[in-house]
């Protein structure tokens, strides 16, 4: 593969390492001020993570499309790093959707004990 081809395949991979790892750094930060009640940060954090997951996944089908369309696709450490990321950035967001559920249900159910203990 010639130099500027390497690196533009190189590019390519940051992008998607760049915006997942983005991604679940964002859904990270939306579990913790879930866990802090601010729920409507926490909902503006998950957000982001899905726009920037987005991007991520968009990297990834030109990836697959190359592949399908006949083209060989360098097979690295890189490019395992970011794929492993990419599906890790999804689990992470789907953890925290499912932590923030709790959260919310949890501060309704605090809310109802305090008025029951008055």
């Amino acid at each position: 593969m010639a130099e500027t081809q390497t690196l533009n395949w190189e590019q390519t991979l940051f992008q998607v390492i760049l915006h997942a790892g983005n991604a679940r750094s964002k859904a990270i930060e939306s579990a913790e001020l879930a866990q802090d009640g601010q729920f409507d940060q926490a909902e503006a954090a998950i957000a982001e993570a899905d726009a920037e997951q987005a991007e991520a996944h968009k990297v990834q089908v030109r990836i697959i499309q190359m592949e399908a369309g006949g083209e060989q696709v360098p097979f690295s450490v890189l490019l395992i790093h970011s794929m492993d990321l990419l599906l890790l950035s999804w689990a992470e967001i789907d953890h925290t959707r499912q932590m923030l559920a709790l959260c919310k249900r949890m501060s309704a159910l605090e809310k109802e004990a305090k008025k029951w203990r008055k």
